[in-house]
């Protein structure tokens, strides 16, 4: 006759050491360094200087410019983020680059996230979407907080529709890719246009022969 084997029940209550752990305020303190540690590691080999990393994690300078040298092989660059959006403005690529960093940031921006967390997915993703980056994290970064600071609004374009990120004051109505999209197309046929040639002008549309300037 087989034996029946009873298992002994298990105990759920917490061990001594457990409630040592739950119960030391300082356990949580150490935790978060962690994680800031860990987060400013990944924004420095996202090529974030110092400055950047300490603005999002809340971490000191020295600890910083330490985790930058034994990363890189090198010191952090040093200033701050640009000041001036015009380098975004002066292009279509640029600013249609800019939209999908507004877009991806709004996704990712979870209240259970870090500041820190949020920027790192937000511009993992935005690499893993592009084929060749035009924004550099630096840039990405300072995208965003003209965002959060309300120097730039949205705005809908007449277009197609979408919403788009520009300057408060910005008066043009029609986003970059639609932009970017009408340079290539005939404005009175909606043909395809050849890229121009450089000194080479088109004058007219090969397909419905409207005048192009």
């Amino acid at each position: 006759m087989n034996k029946v084997v009873t298992p002994d029940p298990i105990n759920l209550n917490p061990c001594c050491c457990s409630r040592d752990l739950y119960d030391n305020e300082g356990s949580t303190d150490q935790l978060t360094n962690v994680r800031k540690t860990l987060e400013a590691v990944h924004l420095i080999r996202l090529g974030a200087r110092a400055s950047l990393a300490g603005q999002l994690t809340g971490l000191g300078k020295k600890t910083l410019k330490r985790l930058h040298r034994e990363l890189t092989g090198k010191p952090s660059p040093p200033g701050q983020l640009p000041f001036s959006d015009s380098w975004f403005l002066e292009h279509h690529r640029r600013m249609f680059h800019v939209t999908l960093i507004w877009h991806l940031y709004k996704r990712m921006n979870r209240p259970a996230c870090s500041p820190a967390r949020v920027y790192i997915d937000t511009f993992e993703t935005y690499t893993l979407l592009v084929r060749d980056p035009l924004l550099n994290l630096t840039r990405a970064a300072f995208a965003i907080q003209l965002f959060t600071t309300g120097a730039w609004v949205r705005h809908r374009c007449a277009c197609c529709g979408i919403t788009f990120p520009a300057p408060l004051e910005h008066t043009q109505t029609i986003c970059a890719s639609c932009q970017e999209y009408q340079l290539y197309r005939c404005r009175w046929c909606d043909a395809y246009l050849a890229p121009k040639h450089r000194g080479v002008k088109r004058e007219v549309c090969l397909h419905c022969g409207g005048a192009l300037n």
